[in-house]
């Protein structure tokens, strides 16, 4: 008798929870159809980015980014930026380099789509993002060792040009601090989609990568503004 009570209490809980799963969606899905698609547009610029360069005096970058809110849910992305780096190693090996960047992406909001009555607005994303940078950049005072007549000679190497492709997962936050201003943070894993060309002099920093072999993760903190 025990454990036919037992069972149909378990199996109470489980329709219990079922149809709250199940009102919860129906009320969602009610919210998203009384939202129109187009929500506006935000431009915003990475702050984290700007104040890292000042403080750093081999790498710099700059970046902003605009994205189109279609109803509360999805947000198509496009970023753009400048970055650059001038470093002299401790063996006197010299590496400069600058070039534009772009990525192109889309992030979708985990969270329950805002109305027109939420107080504060708020989105928590999970997205991805295709980037693409073709720069230049000169290594200089390379040592290359001659094993054959036993010297060393040195070699400089000016102008050289690839174009590096990548994929980027990426999850943050956005909040509306004030009226149309949002303020937030991404935090980004990178995959480089291809590696130096048989030949290639390896460059230390790549424009909207960043240096290699420094870890594939990257951070943003954003302000921005929503039209």
């Amino acid at each position: 008798m025990h454990n036919i009570f037992k069972y149909f209490a378990v199996l109470g809980s489980f329709i219990f929870l079922f149809n709250v799963g199940v009102f919860a969606q129906e009320d969602e899905e009610e919210t998203e159809a009384r939202i129109s698609l187009f929500q506006g547009v935000m431009i915003e610029v990475d702050v984290f980015s700007a104040v890292m360069s000042a403080v750093n005096r081999e790498t710099y970058s700059f970046e902003a980014n605009m994205r189109i809110n279609l109803g509360e849910r999805y947000f198509p992305v496009v970023e753009v930026g400048f970055a650059g780096a001038n470093k002299i190693s401790i063996h006197n090996y010299g590496f400069r380099t600058d070039g534009f960047f772009a990525r192109i992406g889309l992030d979708y909001n985990m969270l329950q789509p805002n109305t027109a009555n939420t107080s504060i607005r708020r989105y928590f994303f999970i997205g991805g993002r295709y980037g693409i940078s073709p720069f230049s950049y000169d290594i200089t005072n390379v040592v290359i060792n001659n094993d054959f007549w036993g010297e060393n000679a040195i070699r400089n190497f000016y102008g050289e040009t690839t174009t590096r492709h990548w994929f980027e997962a990426v999850a943050g936050l956005r909040v509306e601090v004030l009226n149309n201003i949002y303020m937030g943070w991404s935090a980004r894993l990178r995959m480089q989609l291809n590696r130096n060309r048989i030949g290639e002099i390896s460059p230390w920093f790549i424009p909207g990568i960043g240096i290699q072999n420094a870890g594939n993760w990257g951070f943003q903190y954003t302000i921005g503004y929503k039209f």
